[in-house]
């Protein structure tokens, strides 16, 4: 069964730069400011010129203080060589201690991924 399963797994690259920004909402979902983090590369730039090292405290004290929610509304790759460009338009809930999102918003972003020896790293985000 988990060979069939296995077997059935694309391993095209869409599918892998999907999975990976796939694994960094969750890790946003679950409050992990280190594993949402992982996927950027040494290289990284993100709005106002933030780095990595930038980008993972940012996330470690939105992280602290909320809950975030994301729903993938839409998301477009393509792939050139090694490098691919995705198009995301997200929905971005937050709650600080309550059941209910207080926050809510709408959200595009532009992604640029680099493949790497160990899969494709995150090296810019840019919000449209």
């Amino acid at each position: 069964m988990v060979l069939t399963l296995l077997a059935c797994r694309s391993d095209k690259p869409e599918d892998q730069v999907r999975r990976t920004f796939e694994a960094c909402v969750a890790a946003v979902e679950a409050g992990d400011a280190a594993a949402a983090a992982e996927p950027l590369d040494a290289t990284f730039r993100g709005p106002e010129g933030m780095d990595k090292p930038g980008a993972r405290l940012f996330l470690m004290g939105l992280l602290r203080q909320e809950k975030i929610g994301v729903t993938v509304v839409q998301s477009d790759v393509a792939v050139r060589g090694d490098e691919a460009f995705q198009d995301v338009d997200l929905i971005l809930t937050g709650r600080s201690g309550g059941l209910l999102p207080q926050d809510a918003s709408r959200r595009a972003f532009s992604l640029r991924w680099r493949k790497t020896g160990g899969g494709w790293k995150l090296v810019a985000i840019q919000e449209r």
